[in-house]
């Protein structure tokens, strides 16, 4: 329909309302008069025969209301009448509604399930009051966000200080932390190892949550020795406490130092914004700290930071105002040198680095959703071309253009609203997988459901659904040749040129949406794979490890927290069935922290000159037990002990990096800051040692699975008192399945110390999968929507090539009988399946490489125009398309031409 049939229709409608409008005006002025003469008859006067009558006829207003009621019944009762006859049209077709409707559901149920996904991680609002006011502070590094404990790192306490003093943006701004600490609970309970929420009087105050009893912390419990006072949540206070009303007061027990409770907060902060790890935060207390910040103190970056700005001030104005403040920190600090600051709301951070693949995957979905929607303007188109004598035979009658598409859209609706309603079903089911399967770092997925805005959301699409791709079809399948279309008596009708082309038109566009999605899904499938199988420069089967943290109040000096690691270790060592075991901070993939060096040849007078690397402390069983390589120089000895001269080795990345020309077996560096950053020596778990390089070992992946390995330098805990903290890790190799060694671990463990918990217990296989886990999620979420839409798109292609064959049935067996083989006329067929497919597949090639950009930062050690991906994709697109074409084909190699044409 054209613009100007459209502008005509409409002004023809107004006109129809407008001349009903009138004759029901002198409809009710004609029974005024009739009734005005016979008052008139009975001797009243005129004006009181004209009264007399409009009393007898009653209110004029309310009987045009009720005419205009019968009119809007009457749209009513041709809207229902329109309904009934697509219902029995529908089920005279039960295949094709079948197919319409799986289509749809298909569909629909993708988005919805991915809506109810996207719903939970990152539309619903947050539990705060004005929650669109909080914010979260990272520190920057020329631009790039520093890392923290797993996660981007917020400024440090004196940067939060002088930002607070002198930002005009902001109400309130924290600094706050999340640790593992050994818990108890009651004098004889057993302590376990839970993450502890380090937080200052005004965490709970920015977030405006009041404590269901107790109170608050205060000002004066952030300094140290005021601060063994601990809230607990509401769910520990009812799992471990029975909810007893005397909770205030009594006393639980943190890395062995009594706390006392003050305060049961409410269930409301959620899980992501507390901790980079898994499991909610049960336990807060002060975040502490001495009366005065050292200014060596400035350099230590990594914590949480959260803000509340005034109510007037923008994002943007938040940000412009804390960046002059860095940018005049940086010029007066030699330690901020370099150092930016990002503001971002809080609501924006709560899937992290998922949000990319977050989105890819709501891309995706509705690529789903428009293949479907293709899929039935298909079916709809070749429906309507086999109905051109029923539409013709009607409209013969006396049936407007206008009513058949409104009983086809009233197909369509129909066929879109029961196809919403099987995909809620799919929905459901999918969300009861994606809870089941979703990683552990994604609580919000915990329990998916179905809501209000869900329903909406699908009732939507359902509703756009059948109007966007249900009238083309429907304009198409109503321009009628009524001759034509009658002259073929009781033969189906055939579609015209221009509906075979939209039709193949079509098909192509699912095929090139469809190989679009197989690309990025086989691209992030052959990265996951990757990521996960690649060399983390160890032996990585047989190996365990597990947390321990060694209690200061029990162990108070570093002395002591060397020898219980060296004994627990040795007692470890000595269990049937293992190998070795080592005690460290740092193993592959996860990285231990960096240092600051002092290494001749390479002096620093700026901040950004300083040489630094990944640094950890072990014992001198770590190279054996993780089968890490010695390319060069001795591993550690036994005696290598704390009154020895301290030594390290070096990764060959270290070696390339500070040592390219040069041995460095014998080199003396010193591990620390420069003296003109004035730290002091432990301060920021910064070292301050001269160590001996002994040894050049191989890389390993000591930076994540995905960066590549970073200089390292490891020493022994026994020789670095000023880094020895009780926070370590064993590493254990064993000779056979390593989890059945974990209960004599344990007992071994205890026996040593019957307090100390042994948490974190993975294998280093299990620690790989659990660092992909939301990468993998994505991935598989993302290939099962591809391997829908080539189901969609094969299901396209097979209805086009039956109706093809159908419609030119008659052309065939004429074609037969006049001599040509069955093999050249079931190609003829085929050839137009596959033009289709070919076509469709160079434009999803294109679309794949023109949509580089959307999965290039999502991939590990693949490019994102593969092309070893984008032929296989192709080449597999190509052949299923072929198989698909050639099943309703193959029909041809049964026509007698003889019947077929004696039909004609």
């Amino acid at each position: 329909m054209s613009v100007w049939d459209w502008l005509s229709s409409r002004l023809a409608a107004f006109r129809e309302r407008r001349d009903r409008e009138q004759e029901l005006k002198r409809e009710m002025d004609s029974h005024l008069e009739l009734e005005a003469e016979e008052q008139l008859d009975s001797g009243l006067s005129p004006e009181e025969a004209r009264y007399a009558a409009r009393r007898a006829f009653g209110n004029t207003t309310l009987v045009q209301e009720d005419v205009h009621a019968i009119w809007n019944l009457a749209w009513l009762e041709r809207f229902q009448h329109d309904v009934k006859y697509a219902a029995r049209s529908l089920r005279k077709s039960p295949l094709f509604t079948l197919v319409a409707v799986l289509t749809l559901a298909l569909g629909i149920g993708a988005n919805t399930a991915i809506f109810s996904t996207m719903d939970a991680l990152m539309l619903r609002p947050l539990p705060f009051p004005a929650a669109d006011e909080l914010v979260r502070i990272y520190s920057t590094k020329n631009g790039v966000p520093i890392r923290g404990t797993g996660a981007a790192g917020g400024p440090s306490l004196l940067d939060m200080r002088d930002f607070a003093q002198n930002s005009h943006s902001f109400q309130r701004m924290v600094a706050y932390d999340a640790w593992r600490k050994n818990v108890s609970f009651g004098n004889f309970a057993e302590p376990e190892q839970m993450r502890v929420g380090l937080v200052p009087a005004a965490y709970f105050e920015i977030l405006e949550i009041q404590p269901i009893m107790g109170r608050l912390f205060t000002e004066e419990e952030n300094h140290e020795g005021k601060n063994y006072v601990a809230a607990i949540s509401a769910r520990l206070w009812s799992e471990r406490f029975a909810r007893d009303k005397a909770i205030l007061g009594q006393k639980i027990h943190i890395n062995d130092e009594p706390y006392t409770i003050v305060a049961v907060m409410p269930d409301v902060i959620p899980e992501w914004m507390e901790s980079v790890g898994v499991g909610p935060i049960a336990v807060w207390t002060p975040f502490a700290f001495s009366g005065v910040l050292s200014e060596s103190s400035r350099g230590s970056r990594g914590d949480f930071a959260l803000a509340r700005m005034k109510p007037v001030v923008s994002l943007e104005q938040a940000q412009a105002d804390l960046a002059t403040i860095a940018a005049a920190l940086a010029a007066a600090h030699p330690v901020d040198e370099g150092i930016g600051v990002s503001v971002k709301r809080l609501a924006d951070t709560r899937v992290g680095e998922l949000r990319p693949m977050l989105f890819l995957l709501m891309g995706a979905v509705s690529l789903i959703l428009l293949i479907a929607c293709v899929n039935l303007a298909n079916l709809l188109l070749a429906r309507n071309s086999a109905r051109q004598r029923e539409l013709s035979v009607r409209a013969a009658l006396g049936a407007g253009r206008a009513a058949l598409v409104r009983h086809l859209l009233a197909e369509t609706l129909l066929l879109s609203l029961i196809g919403g309603a099987a995909g809620l079903g799919l929905a459901q089911i999918g969300l009861a997988s994606l809870t089941r399967m979703h990683p552990a770092n994604l609580e919000q997925l915990n329990s998916l459901e179905i809501d209000w805005r869900v329903l909406a959301f699908t009732l939507l699409v359902s509703l756009l659904t059948s109007l966007l791709f249900g009238l083309a079809p429907a304009l198409t399948g109503t321009r009628l040749n009524l001759v034509d279309a009658l002259k073929q008596g009781g033969r189906s009708g055939s579609s015209g040129r221009p509906t075979q082309r939209i039709r193949n038109l079509l098909v192509v566009t699912e095929m090139a949406m469809s190989l679009m999605l197989l690309v990025g899904a086989t691209l992030l499938v052959r990265s996951i794979l990757l990521l996960e199988h690649q060399r983390l420069g160890i032996r990585q089967d047989h190996l365990l490890k597990g947390h321990i943290y060694v209690p200061g109040v029990r162990y108070p000096n570093p002395g002591a927290i060397a020898r219980f690691c060296d004994d627990f270790a040795a007692r470890v060592r000595a269990l049937p069935g293992i190998i070795d075991a080592t005690i460290t901070t740092v193993y592959p993939p996860n990285n231990g922290w960096t240092q600051m060096l002092n290494i001749p040849g390479h002096p620093a007078i700026r901040i950004q000159d300083i040489p630094t690397a990944q640094f950890g402390v072990t014992d001198a069983h770590f190279l054996k037990t993780l089968g890490i390589p010695l390319n060069q120089g001795r591993d550690f000895a036994e005696s290598d002990s704390a009154s020895s001269p301290p030594v390290a080795f070096i990764s060959e990345e270290f070696r390339r990096r500070y040592f390219p020309t040069e041995d460095p077996i014998g080199r003396q560096i010193h591990i620390g800051p420069p003296s003109f950053l004035q730290i002091t020596p432990g301060t920021n778990v910064s070292d301050s040692a001269d160590v001996t390089l002994i040894g050049v070992v191989g890389d390993f992946r000591n930076a994540g699975l995905v960066q590549p390995p970073e200089p390292q330098i490891t020493v022994l805990y026994s020789q670095h008192p000023f880094v020895n903290y009780g926070f370590k890790d064993i590493v254990i190799r064993t000779a056979s399945e390593p989890r059945l060694l974990v209960p004599e671990i344990v007992n071994q463990l205890h026996q040593l110390d019957p307090d100390m918990p042994f948490a974190q217990v993975q294998t280093m296989d299990e620690l790989v999968v659990a660092q992909t886990g939301g990468q993998r999620f994505t991935t598989i979420l993302l290939a099962s929507f591809a391997a829908a839409g080539l189901l969609l798109a094969v299901v396209g292609i097979y209805g086009v090539v039956t109706f093809l064959v159908a419609q030119r049935k008659q052309e065939l067996a004429v074609r037969i009988a006049l001599g040509a083989s069955r093999m050249n006329v079931l190609w003829l067929v085929l050839r137009q399946g596959l033009e289709m497919a070919t076509i469709g597949a160079a434009i999803g090639l294109f679309g794949a490489w023109a949509s580089q950009k959307l999965t290039s930062g999502l991939l590990f050690g693949i490019s994102p125009v593969d092309p070893v991906t984008f032929a296989g994709t192709a080449v597999f697109l190509l052949t299923v398309a072929a198989i698909a074409s050639v099943i309703p084909g193959a029909r041809v190699l049964g026509i007698d031409p003889a019947r077929t044409l004696r039909q004609d």
